[in-house]
């Protein structure tokens, strides 16, 4: 294992080796990848090593699972697929999405502004949910141009984060631009995330780019407190 590699937290060495195994055809799509059991014992790894690594596929995209059923390939991933600089980890089993309203709006002017949108355009919004093990732990409100709004309609519902279906409509992304805070639930929140009033919450405000540098999505999701962590790999090499 190279340095760069021992730089890397176990979950994520773990997860590259299982995406060098889909790109390199190892496991095609719809193949069933090896159980925990057989995992732990290829990688000397512990069990909840190999459920983090998993869990991330399965958030992005590129390997899917269900109560019951062994896990399996989704989809390839991109050449490009890699460890971003900042990394996300939202905490629990059973991830999934509930979509509270979501459609086009001349309103939510802060979010027009933050996509380069005109006063007069529409833009798609989408409010949501995200659940693990059966609770919400995070509030989300989510903007797009409404051109991208068509796709994001189809998958808000299903895909918490949603970059790696825009890709394959031919949205990518170059830069994303996060702000990170704390906050206190307001009455609205609170009931929604099962928390009190006034408790402290993770704010992530976030504008992503696109190819050609506009604005193509712009968010602003709450994590109750005991559900995130949020880590930051410096490659200094």
């Amino acid at each position: 294992m190279n340095d760069q590699q021992k730089k890397l937290p176990l979950y994520l060495q773990i997860k590259n080796k299982l995406v060098n195994n889909i790109k390199e055809g190892v496991w095609k799509p719809g193949d069933t990848i090896p159980s925990e059991s057989q995992l732990i014992e290829q990688y000397n790894v512990s069990r909840t090593t190999i459920r983090q690594s998993i869990r991330e596929l399965v958030q992005t995209g590129i390997l899917e699972t269900s109560r019951g059923a062994p896990t399996k390939v989704k989809e390839i991933p991109e050449e490009h697929f890699g460890n971003p600089g900042i990394i996300h980890h939202e905490i629990g089993e059973n991830m999934a999405v509930s979509v509270l309203r979501m459609g086009n709006s001349q309103s939510h002017y802060h979010a027009k502004f933050q996509l380069n949108l005109s006063g007069e355009e529409d833009v798609f919004f989408a409010e949501r949910l995200r659940i693990a093990d059966g609770r919400p732990i995070a509030y989300q409100q989510l903007y797009v141009p409404t051109r991208i709004g068509d796709v994001v309609k189809d998958i808000a519902d299903t895909e918490f984060d949603i970059f790696s279906s825009l890709g394959k409509h031919s949205i990518y992304h170059t830069n994303i631009k996060e702000h990170v805070s704390a906050s206190n639930a307001t009455q609205y929140e609170a009931d929604l995330l099962g928390v009190a009033t006034g408790e402290a919450l993770i704010n992530i405000e976030r504008t992503t780019l696109g190819i050609d540098s506009n604005p193509i999505e712009y968010s602003k999701t709450k994590y109750t407190t005991y559900s995130f962590k949020y880590s930051i790999e410096i490659d200094q090499s």
